[in-house]
């Protein structure tokens, strides 16, 4: 049934779009259509996993947000495709001895897709609006102390203390400058016509529509300051299910699939006509415990829970054997912050049982000492994991009810407070500090509601200091305490796979050359057929 509907809304785009088909091959060598071609149009259909809840990325923390409005604006700075901080609006910038003035020179003649000029009062216009509605970038702003337009291609901002990450926090993903002009209203600015039905950015592509559950259309910005695209329309088609996706990337109606389930990788590599990348510097799955919930409050729980997990057979049965084991809170790549003798220990399940036990659970008539819900998104990988999970579970006599939800629903429902374990993956770089968004009181990404006063206290250190041993030695000790509070629970290295056939170029994660844009920057993609 699902891939009925997925061909019916494929066909639905195709007719939308007025693109015929075109060459390409499926994984059985026969013709497929992707990559259209109608008129002379170059058409780049991409897989996206939902719709996203705004088309304003500042007030967002969705994927879906973020993964269209890499093509609709553009940041001050970003991070390229080796997760490095490059200029983006931001052609250079200087930063005074006393680590608190920062300088941004700004390109000059750029343009917002409507035709106004972008200046420097759109860079301050949207820091101050995101601090005055709590935006996804407010945490890290809160260190500003003023900020300054000396003229429309200067932008100065100057800190309260030093801020080691503050560089990097400016380069995240969701953080984007939006069109002051269109902003500055007294309407929601969620909810707008700017986030909604009509965003205009600095991006390589415009807005052109939006069909809720079908697709967004996206049409090349000619006047792009990156150079003018070499395709002509990015048409993200929506199919909330991973399995039905890649069935849609192996037919041909999908040029770029960015979540090749673990189990078909392989087989794409090997494959000619396709071309495999990989996502994988600082980010993993982890398992989040809901630290107000009736039982994920006891830390007998928490820790019972994290002696039955065999992270080697998450690995081996929930990846594919692509994701390699994570014992530690921190990524390897950030090594002079990571603390080996903070990881969680082997599977005991023994030892697991006993922890129940001495806690005063008995078992019920089912057998089971205690029964959780366990959250996770829709797609093969985090259901596989969680299949696996749900497994060495039961085996130390806790029965963990599974629910996959599209990430809309998952956002809902964690952040309400309504679950008691769920799975999240994300990038953990390229600073040690964003740590804080996880497990910092109020952090935009802590949705074990973990505070402590500690911890809190050494992130705030180490933000302040710029000597690397010195911060190191901070993060330290925050996972040894996390180590004994266990709010959240390392259990793989992510490594994303994405994919496209052979003859499309310019894709990030794919084409690994590809370093002067962001992740899901399309402005170099080229169509070669």
């Amino acid at each position: 049934m699902k891939k009925k509907v997925l061909s019916m809304l494929m066909a639905a785009v195709m007719a939308l779009s007025l693109a015929a088909c075109g060459g390409g091959t499926t994984g059985s060598g026969t013709a497929s259509t992707g990559a259209s071609e109608a008129g002379g149009e170059k058409v780049l259909l991409v897989g996206l996993g939902g719709d996203p809840t705004s088309f304003n990325p500042d007030a967002n923390t969705d994927d879906h947000t973020y993964h269209v409005a890499c093509n609709l604006y553009s940041g001050l700075l970003t991070l390229n495709n080796n997760e490095e901080i490059i200029p983006d609006l931001a052609e250079s910038w200087e930063i005074s001895e006393d680590n608190l003035t920062y300088t941004f020179h700004l390109r000059q003649g750029v343009k917002w897709h409507d035709g106004e000029p972008f200046t420097s009062a759109d860079v301050k216009f949207t820091y101050e609006k995101i601090i005055e509605e709590n935006g996804y970038l407010a945490g890290d702003l809160a260190v500003v102390d003023t900020m300054e337009c000396p003229d429309d291609n200067t932008f100065v901002i100057t800190l309260k203390e030093p801020s080691a990450p503050f560089l990097s926090s400016l380069a995240w993903y969701n953080n984007s400058i939006l069109p002051q002009h269109l902003f500055d209203t007294d309407e929601d600015w969620t909810t707008c016509a700017a986030a909604t039905t009509a965003p205009v950015g600095t991006g390589p592509f415009k807005f052109v529509s939006e069909q809720s559950g079908v697709s967004i259309t996206l049409e090349k910005n000619p006047d792009y300051f990156g150079g003018e695209p070499s395709i002509d329309k990015v048409i993200y088609v929506i199919s909330t299910d991973t399995d039905t996706a890649y069935q849609a990337f192996m037919n041909g109606e999908l040029d770029y699939l960015t979540d090749v389930p673990a189990s078909s990788v392989a087989a794409l590599e090997a494959d000619s006509n396709y071309k495999v990348g990989c996502l994988s510097a600082g980010r993993r799955f982890q398992l989040c415990f809901n630290m107000n919930g009736e039982y994920t409050s006891d830390l007998a729980v928490r820790q019972a829970v994290a002696k039955a997990l065999d992270r080697e057979e998450i690995s081996t049965k929930g990846t594919n054997g692509l994701q390699a084991p994570a014992y530690g809170f921190y990524p390897p790549f950030l090594d002079w912050a990571y603390n080996a003798d903070a990881d969680i220990g082997e599977q005991d399940v023994e030892g697991a049982i006993q922890l129940l036990e001495d806690a005063g659970y008995t078992k019920d008539a089912d057998g089971y000492y205690l029964h959780l819900s366990f959250l996770v998104f829709t797609g093969s990988t985090y259901a596989d994991c969680a299949k696996v999970i749900k497994s060495q579970l039961a085996a130390i006599g806790i029965d963990a009810t599974i629910e996959e939800l599209e990430e809309g629903a998952w956002v809902e429902k964690v952040f309400a407070g309504n679950y008691d374990m769920c799975m999240m993956a994300g990038f953990q770089g390229p600073d040690p500090d964003n740590m804080t968004n996880r497990v910092g009181t109020g952090g935009g990404l802590n949705v074990s509601f973990y505070s402590n006063t500690e911890v809190d206290d050494l992130l705030a250190k180490a933000r302040v200091i710029t000597d690397e041993t010195q911060r190191g030695e901070y993060y330290k000790e925050v996972q040894t305490i996390l180590s004994q509070d266990l709010p959240i629970l390392p259990l793989v290295e992510y490594a994303g796979y994405y994919a496209c056939p052979s003859y499309i170029s310019g894709l990030p994660y794919i084409d690994t050359d590809v370093d002067d844009i962001n992740a899901y920057n399309f402005s170099k993609v080229t169509i070669n057929k």
